[in-house]
């Protein structure tokens, strides 16, 4: 059991063939995350705050019909977040957000499962990242969570960073909050625009040295996602070697790239836990996987991203449009 814990809120998607007018649809990225892993039927929970207006009546209406787990999300008295959402000709989105005081934010300890729930719920993994561990109150009461879970070696810790620069915060107060998450991560997803933004840099300038840093002489698991140039998997080997290998992206004809970096994350996830890689003693279950094995599940992960590329908005493939694409494919 997957638990993914952070934002569910709305997009309000502008249509690019009518300009000015906006389309709502349910989205954040650890909502993704959530109904991604349902699509392709990994047995998960999303520990979310619905508000209990009517943009969070829509977004819990979406969650159901996907069949996302919501034993533990909590019904909230705060308005729902709303983000804007406008698609360049390239299908790369922007976004302009009205976050202050909403649902998403709001984490109180007795809100989040217990030890005792965790058990009974088989869980062997906590997916956060995004807004959802920037944005406090809240963040705070998450990491703190995740923080014990780490020191127990209980379950699996994975942050996806997914930035978002538009909501202005401060550079070097997000670097120390990322590198502070990732020391109590297991499996690190970034984007390489991620790093650059956090780091200052150009773009094209190798990040190896700063990935490597992100892994020190752990068994953490990096993935850098490049776009239209595949993923790049950071891991070391038994004897402490570093290895790095490369996955292409396959070639098609890009919708908009809204989710891509969530159904990734997902899928990726998915194929950990069908072979019993996620769970206690993370490091020690990561480490089993060879490389070949790793590699495939990238690919894999990377066809599912590049589908949801292919359609508007965050639309995840289930399992049977993933095997379908990658039979094609072979």
């Amino acid at each position: 059991m997957i638990l993914v814990i952070g934002e569910a809120l709305i997009d309000l998607i502008e249509n690019r063939y009518q300009p000015g007018a906006f389309n709502a649809i349910v989205g954040g990225a650890n909502a993704n995350v959530s109904i991604a892993l349902a699509r392709r039927g990994t047995p998960q929970q999303f520990l979310a705050r619905l508000s209990k207006d009517g943009f969070g009546k829509l977004i819990r209406a979406k969650l159901e019909a996907n069949h996302v787990g919501l034993d533990h999300a909590i019904s909230a008295d705060e308005q729902t977040t709303l983000v804007t959402v406008s698609i360049d000709s390239h299908g790369v989105p922007s976004y302009s957000f009205y976050v202050n005081g909403t649902a998403d934010w709001g984490w109180t300890p007795q809100e989040l499962p217990t030890d005792a729930d965790l058990d009974n719920l088989q869980a062997t993994a906590i997916q956060f990242g995004c807004l959802g561990m920037a944005m406090g109150p809240g963040n705070l009461v998450i990491e703190d969570w995740a923080r014990e879970h780490f020191k127990q070696k209980s379950v699996t810790i994975s942050h996806d960073i997914n930035m978002r620069p538009a909501l202005g915060f401060e550079r070097n107060h997000e670097r120390l909050r990322v590198e502070r998450i990732n020391d109590i991560s297991h499996v690190i997803k970034a984007s390489d625009e991620d790093i650059e933004w956090l780091y200052d840099l150009e773009p094209g300038t190798d990040i190896d040295k700063i990935v490597w840093k992100w892994i020190g002489d752990s068994g953490r698991h990096v993935f850098i996602t490049r776009g239209g140039d595949g993923v790049s998997t950071y891991r070391l080997g038994a004897d402490g070697s570093k290895i790095r290998f490369d996955v292409p992206s396959r070639k098609i004809n890009v919708v908009d790239t809204v989710g891509a970096g969530d159904t990734f994350c997902a899928n990726l996830l998915g194929q950990l836990s069908d072979v019993d890689a996620l769970g206690t003693d993370p490091f020690d279950r990561l480490q089993n996987l060879s490389d070949e094995v790793l590699r495939e599940f990238v690919y894999n992960a990377g066809i599912a991203a590049s589908i949801t590329c292919e359609r508007a908005g965050a639309e995840p493939p289930t399992l049977a449009d993933l095997n379908e694409v990658l039979a094609s494919i072979n």
